[in-house]
């Protein structure tokens, strides 16, 4: 069998490394990245930022949920490589460098690769996938400079796109040297004097890393933060005591209000009981696709242009210690959060000019700044994205967006579907794309369960199919 997965990043990478953990016979696994450096890293894991922490301690970043600690042990034996960046002794509760669980990635899989069964061809490809068509029983996947490869199954392992440009009447802008599209690319911090005021478009846990590299490097200008809501991320708290498992009202006619009014409810009862909002929220997770895909989709609808603002902020936390320096920064006036809305952006010449309309205020104001930066999230509008892959899957009617622009919609087990709505055999999907359908699906600890899901079903385990004989 040959399996190709698109995208060398955190999905692709741990999708090898259990199928290279199931394969027992001849079998190829083609891994797919046009970025060697990326390459079992993915953009998550290769910033070259000065300060980009995990969002969640060491004891909680394991690849592998049936050995929690899988990451943790493995800091603790190799601490002496990271003595400029850890703490001593590394503690299980420590906000790790982005750029050290990336190392901790590769290196599972060169040792998965090294248990791996003889028969098995294990194939590395740099070079960017532009198609994948139907050939028969099996797909070809045809590459920009690469020969092409057979495969009997296709993984698309996509990772997450750059954010999506804001519409502005003035669009020229985004050509602009002020502009940067990706908050995840070097060039947004380089060669940036050490007194220019810049925007970063946008408050989520990017926002925070950018602003946290920008002090690491001695950064004194003013940084404006826009977004419509003007929320920040709230702090996590390591020490929130586990809740038990909610009993959640899903029903066919679930609504936002009511599910709202259950968790308000739920959570005074709790923090009757010494828990706090957190605990509740972190009891819920398991739950999210079920109720995700029990809401209706006007409520749903209802969800992502009231609800999910608040929702984002509360469950996407960052460190306590990255919440000080934010606060600190804001009480000394060099950061200034603000809820607006851009109207445009202009390049003058010597700043960009912005133009505003803060939430709440009728009229319009404006801020000069020497640089833009992009943090506004994701773009997950499959048919906005400028890929020729995803553009040739969607005129080969092999992807079907789902109708909240959220994703793709795919079956229970990954299996993409097409535009007639039929699953598309051997073709599969995991993490980001797969939020439409499971909402909760771009974070390590669901993309761990996915990635072994995926590889029982595109390869059983040998205890798979023990237990199902």
């Amino acid at each position: 069998m040959a399996i190709a997965i698109i995208g060398g990043g955190l999905s692709g990478t741990l999708t090898a490394i259990h199928l290279l953990h199931n394969a027992t016979c001849n079998t190829t696994i083609n891994l797919i990245d046009q970025d060697r450096y990326r390459m079992n890293r993915g953009i998550a894991y290769s910033s070259q930022l000065t300060f980009q922490p995990l969002n969640v301690p060491a004891s909680a970043m394991s690849l592998f949920p049936e050995h929690p600690l899988d990451f943790f042990y493995w800091l603790e034996a190799q601490q002496h490589r990271y003595e400029k960046h850890l703490k001593h002794p590394v503690s299980k509760d420590d906000f790790i460098p982005r750029f050290i669980f990336g190392d901790y990635l590769k290196a599972r899989l060169q040792e998965a690769k090294m248990k791996a069964h003889p028969s098995i061809n294990f194939v590395e490809v740099y070079d960017e996938a532009i198609s994948v068509k139907r050939k028969a029983n099996c797909f070809q996947v045809d590459f920009r400079d690469h020969e092409s490869i057979k495969a009997d199954k296709v993984v698309l392992a996509l990772g997450n796109f750059p954010p999506a440009q804001l519409p502005i009447p003035d669009a020229a802008f985004y050509q602009s040297s002020k502009y940067v599209a990706s908050p995840w690319a070097a060039k947004g911090l380089a060669d940036l004097p050490v007194d220019a005021s810049l925007l970063l478009i946008g408050s989520s846990l990017t926002m925070v890393d950018l602003v946290g590299s920008l002090k690491a490097q001695g950064h004194k200008g003013k940084i404006y933060v826009i977004s419509r809501h003007g929320l920040l991320p709230q702090p996590f708290d390591v020490y929130t005591p586990s809740y038990h498992k909610l009993n959640l009202p899903i029903h066919s006619d679930l609504s936002v209000i009511a599910l709202f009014r259950f968790f308000r409810k739920e959570i005074k009862k709790a923090e009757e009981q010494g828990y706090t909002w957190r605990s509740v929220l972190d009891a819920m997770r398991p739950d999210i696709p079920a109720i995700w895909q029990a809401l209706p989709l006007t409520e749903k609808k209802r969800f992502l242009r009231h609800v999910r603002p608040y929702w984002e902020t509360h469950r996407h936390r960052m460190p306590a210690s990255s919440a000080t320096l934010i606060n600190g920064l804001q009480q000394q006036g060099q950061l200034e959060v603000i809820a607006a809305t851009i109207l445009n952006m202009v390049d003058e010449g010597e700043h960009a000019c912005i133009t505003l309309k803060k939430r709440k205020y009728t009229a319009t104001s404006q801020i000069k700044v020497s640089r833009v930066i992009n943090c506004t999230g994701p773009q997950s509008d499959f048919t906005k994205i400028q890929m020729p892959l995803v553009q040739q899957l969607l005129e080969e009617g092999l992807i079907k967006p789902d109708q909240l622009k959220l994703g793709l919609e795919t079956a229970p087990d990954g299996t993409l579907i097409g535009e007639q709505g039929t699953p598309i055999d051997g073709l599969y999907t995991l993490g980001p794309p797969r939020k439409a359908t499971l909402y909760e699906s771009t974070a390590l600890r669901e993309i761990r369960e996915q990635a072994k899901e995926l590889a029982n079903v595109i390869l059983p385990s040998p205890l798979t199919q023990l237990s199902e004989a």
